[in-house]
């Protein structure tokens, strides 16, 4: 072999050689930009998330009676139609909220009063059992007028609290009993490719400051918890 051939093969290698550099830098920048997308969008969808809970707090505490919100015959003010039925998420995909509620209810898609009442870990109360009532739910580009909505749906389940005792789950407790005034929230976002994120509360009606002769409602947020995602 010539020294010609030599310098050719050596000038191939070369270019071969930065070429898969080259490609592997534009890898690692187009997956590092993937994935600071992806925590920015699930930070987001987060911050919706709160902000559910938030909501619920504002109407809750414009609602005199917490009965109707329990009994699901009085619904938050965002809303974008029945509270069931399939709904088109803006990443694409779409959630159906009558199974979303059932899952919450029992873990199942469809639910019986016997599967509600059932005691388990994650609801030991049997006939006190909360019942999710869906409370406020709508894409999210219709809660504010965001300049860059994440493209996610927001909804948000009220129930009543599982410690009472007169297994009436529909209906708060009455003055001077226990769980009385005390409603339970779960906010969850639904976004693209199966994202979700959540959120449970639980909500106290409180005085926020004394009126002449009364109480200006408030309420008091007494416990926050972020649930995460179970890995299958």
């Amino acid at each position: 072999m010539t020294d010609r051939g030599i310098a050719l093969i050596i000038v191939v290698l070369f270019t071969a050689f930065l070429c898969a550099l080259g490609f592997g830098l534009i890898l690692a920048v187009f997956m590092d930009r993937l994935a600071t997308g992806n925590f920015s969008g699930s930070v987001a969808m987060l911050y919706a998330t709160d902000a559910g809970i938030e909501l619920a707090a504002r109407d809750l505490a414009e609602t005199p009676d917490w009965d109707a919100v329990l009994s699901g015959s009085t619904l938050s003010s965002f809303t974008d139609g029945a509270p069931t039925g399939v709904r088109p998420l803006p990443g694409g995909g779409v959630v159906d909220l009558g199974v979303a509620t059932n899952m919450l209810n029992c873990g199942r898609a469809n639910c019986t009063e016997t599967q509600m009442d059932a005691n388990s870990r994650a609801r030991p109360w049997g006939a006190n059992n909360s019942r999710w009532r869906l409370y406020a739910y709508g894409p999210l580009d219709q809660l504010a007028p965001l300049s860059r909505p994440e493209p996610c749906y927001l909804a948000v389940w009220i129930a009543d609290d599982g410690r009472e005792e007169d297994g009436d789950p529909a209906s708060d407790a009455a003055v001077d009993e226990a769980g009385h005034g005390i409603v339970r929230v779960h906010a969850e976002t639904f976004g693209t490719s199966g994202a979700r994120r959540a959120i449970e509360a639980e909500l106290k009606r409180s005085c926020r400051g004394a009126a002449v002769g009364a109480c200006l409602p408030g309420i008091r947020v007494q416990s926050w918890q972020e649930l995460r995602q179970a890995i299958p």
